[in-house]
């Protein structure tokens, strides 16, 4: 089997944290969030099954890993390298990911559609994950909303532009963040307690969108009702998790129920986009 290596990389790390700071400096860094909260609530819209595999950091961590290994051509070769066993290794070489995650993402990959599994050409023992045109829309719609944010940001970079027109833009960003990913510190990795909670409890993203999103348009908070409508969740799962959050102090609640960012969220939610967006940026380059 193929040995993926990982790099302990400090600089690296902290040049993606400067990188971080510099975007939040910017004047146009509200826009920026404000675009982000609105293509990632969008994106958060998808059917349920998709909706809960996306709601854990995760599950969403293999999926990356997987379209990583079936970019990289230029390791892996012509069929890539999206196979099972890499994939395990991938997940489990820093405990990242449990045998049983990446089981159950893998099921709800095929069960949505989202890839197939064909054969190697030279080895019919082999068999190789290849994403599905389900998968591909589902690229368009994730990546759609980053590029949005950082067009922003930085509109000389032209990156919804470069997305339309170059077909290897997705393939690009895949190999180069995903080698970063393996050498360096993973982006959620720099904040734990805001993943623990927005990346790994369903439907607290859910919830953290409404809020931040009423209060970018000043307007009242859905109601749980309409939170769990949108996006696919139940009721008990908004009230769960809003209580959850305001145990760990991201949400107050007044008398009536409603909930609401605090300053520790606003700062959190602001650091975690701007982190994002680093990655995004650093990776998504159009072509000299």
């Amino acid at each position: 089997m193929d040995q993926i290596s990982a790099n302990t990389a400090a600089p690296k790390t902290n040049a993606l944290l400067a990188e971080a700071a510099a975007l939040r400096a910017s004047t146009a860094f509200y826009s920026a969030v404000r675009a982000y909260t609105e293509g990632l609530a969008r994106f958060r819209e998808a059917p349920r099954l998709v909706n809960k595999m996306i709601s854990y950091e995760k599950r969403f961590r293999v999926l990356g890993y997987l379209l990583y290994l079936q970019a990289d051509r230029e390791i892996f070769g012509p069929t890539g390298g999206a196979t099972y066993a890499r994939l395990l290794e991938l997940c489990t070489r820093r405990n990242e990911v449990s045998p049983r995650v990446l089981k159950t993402t893998l099921a709800m990959l095929r069960l949505t559609r989202f890839i197939e599994t064909v054969k190697s050409p030279t080895d019919s023992r082999s068999k190789y994950y290849r994403p599905t045109a389900n998968m591909l829309a589902f690229i368009d719609s994730w990546l759609g909303y980053a590029v949005g944010a950082l067009d922003a940001l930085q509109p000389s970079a032209r990156r919804a532009e470069a997305m339309r027109d170059d077909p290897t833009f997705a393939d690009r960003f895949f190999v180069s963040g995903g080698r970063d990913h393996i050498d360096g510190t993973p982006p959620a990795d720099h904040m734990p307690e805001f993943i623990g909670y927005f990346g790994s409890r369903e439907g607290a993203a859910a919830v953290v969108l409404a809020v931040m999103l009423a209060q970018f348009d000043g307007t009242p908070v859905l109601s749980r009702a309409q939170i769990a409508k949108r996006f696919g969740l139940s009721k008990t799962q908004v009230s769960s998790v809003i209580a959850e959050g305001a145990g760990i102090g991201f949400l107050s609640v007044d008398d009536s129920g409603v909930p609401a960012p605090t300053d520790y969220l606003r700062e959190s939610y602001a650091n975690w986009i701007s982190i994002e967006l680093a990655f995004y940026a650093r990776h998504m380059q159009r072509i000299s």
